[in-house]
């Protein structure tokens, strides 16, 4: 049984609606990724329109169910041509494509108003198809990338398709031509091939959706081997783990090197049972970060290894979404090396080389900190200066490799009275400034100064000598004598000033306009 031409063109109609649905579809999805997409839309779109001014031939105007109608059909086979250059990365101009498209308009229109012939009309219709299919499909068989073709070519096989039943059509047509100019009564010739044309509509559409997918599933393909080589290939250790219960799905090498396990002994276990991080609070707070969306980027903590040695690492990590289920990328790199001489410059920077002890800049910051720590609880503070008495005549008599070991030793013993929240400093040579937090009066500073005469008084013995030394401090309050440190430190010594005046071996107290305690 074969349907009459109205009904076919009507049902042509219906199914380039549900192919223009679906190409909707896909290009809703990835119009963004992948070029070309948008006119195919478009030519399902004036492919649909064509139909359907073909449909309504009796109620309109022969030009426009002729003319009109034809020549946006056939605009869309070029518009669809142009997207699967650009699907293909291919871009080339279309001008001889335009002239066929008005040479095809100027005829139809002449075997439409001039010379009335449906016979010369399909034929024009026919070979215009070839033109523009054969095009395509020797496009996406033969010009594409080598590596799209297994991709492209059922779809090329589809347009191959459109033109051998556009040449069948068209000799059939020279061979027996119609005996009507009424498109609807134009035979069973015409019928088998537009049954043909909404045949392989159905199939250039579910090829173009296929094609779109196959060429998705090869890009995530390779970003998956790409993403395993560099996984893989990458001196730093990279684990993935399960976000929620932080169990190892994969390691890569790197992170066997670098931490000692070997796969079997951390992929499936947790990592807080290998006991990686040293700090459990350090890996919570990464938990917490990543559990709210955020990155970890070149943060450093310390890890151990299998064997039990600390490392410092670099570590970075982010989230991302496996097999529906949220799991962490980490990154780590061992920067245990580099830490330490980070360490060790930073600590030639803001202490004595000789004696360990902080230096000018330390000492300031360690104020400004007892300071706002004496504000918040309304506490005092005590500054001393402190010089070791005639320490110049052990350097001179002998010699001062002699001095820096007394020197040396009265930092050692200076530390010694400190509390956590007290500092002594060496601003050079025997100078030292000694800094004591939550000081509530007076007397508790008399007994700190007595307390760390006393210390100093203890014999030094230094290679075969035996050496008596004493010191003199002078020291000042805060908030009484002052609240900058500057201003603290010039009172202080002042006062210490005072106190070798006086005979050395004592203390004296800052007490403004007189020189005396």
């Amino acid at each position: 049984m074969v349907f009459d031409i109205r009904t076919l063109i009507i049902l042509n109609f219906i199914v380039t609606i549900i192919n223009a649905g679906s190409i909707a579809i896909i290009w809703h999805q990835y119009k963004d990724r992948f070029e070309g997409i948008s006119l195919w839309l478009a030519s399902t779109i004036l492919h649909a329109v064509g139909l359907f001014l073909i449909a309504m031939r009796s109620e309109i105007p022969a030009f426009v169910a002729s003319v009109i109608a034809n020549a946006l059909l056939l605009t869309g086979a070029v518009v669809l041509l142009m997207g699967l250059e650009r699907f293909a990365g291919i871009k080339r101009s279309h001008r001889q494509n335009y002239f066929l498209l008005v040479i095809f308009a100027v005829a139809v229109n002449y075997y439409t108003v001039i010379d009335p012939s449906m016979t010369m009309r399909e034929i024009i219709m026919s070979v215009f198809i070839m033109i523009i299919k054969s095009q395509g499909s020797w496009l996406l068989l033969k010009k594409v990338a080598l590596n799209l073709r297994p991709i492209t070519r059922i779809t090329g096989l589809v347009l191959g398709g459109y033109v051998v039943v556009s040449l069948v059509r068209g000799i059939l047509l020279m061979l027996f031509p119609l005996q009507t100019n009424d498109f609807f009564k134009s035979g069973f010739a015409d019928s088998m091939a537009i049954t043909m044309y909404i045949i392989l509509s159905i199939c250039l559409t579910v090829s173009i959706i296929l094609m779109v997918t196959r060429r998705l599933l090869g890009e995530v393909q390779a970003q998956e081997e790409k993403f395993a080589a560099a996984f893989h290939s990458s001196p730093h250790g990279i684990l993935l783990t399960k976000l929620y219960d932080g169990a190892i799905i994969e390691v890569n090498d790197g992170f066997v090197n670098l931490l000692g396990y070997k796969y079997d002994e951390a992929i499936g276990k947790r990592i807080i049972d290998l006991g990686i991080w040293i700090s459990e609070e350090d890996r919570q707070t990464v938990i917490d970060k990543l559990s709210q969306g955020y990155e970890v980027r070149g943060a450093e903590f310390q890890f151990r290894k299998k064997s039990g040695e600390i490392m410092t690492g670099l570590f970075s990590a982010s989230t991302l979404t496996l097999n529906n289920a949220k799991c962490i990328l980490s990154n780590i790199s061992d920067i245990t090396e580099s830490s330490q001489m980070k360490q060790q410059l930073q600590v030639m920077a803001t202490h004595d080389y000789l004696t360990g002890l902080p230096n000018r800049r330390l000492f300031f910051d360690r104020f400004e900190y007892a300071m706002a720590n004496a504000q918040r609880k309304k506490t005092g503070l005590v500054l001393m200066s402190l010089d070791l008495d005639n320490f110049k005549t052990i350097n001179d008599e002998l010699g001062h490799d002699i001095g820096d070991a007394v020197l040396v030793v009265a930092a050692a013993r200076l530390k010694r009275v400190l509390r956590k929240v007290d500092t002594v400093a060496r601003f050079g040579g025997d100078e030292f400034i000694l800094l004591f937090g939550e000081i509530n009066s007076k007397e508790e500073a008399v007994g700190l100064v007595q307390k760390i005469l006393q210390e100093l008084r203890q014999p030094y013995i230094i290679e075969e000598h035996r050496l008596g030394l004493t010191a003199s401090i002078g020291v000042a309050m805060y908030p009484e004598n002052g609240e900058e440190v500057d201003d603290l430190i010039k009172k202080s010594d002042e006062a210490l000033y005072i106190a070798k005046k006086q005979g050395r071996n004592n203390f004296r107290f800052y007490t403004g306009f007189t020189n005396h305690e």
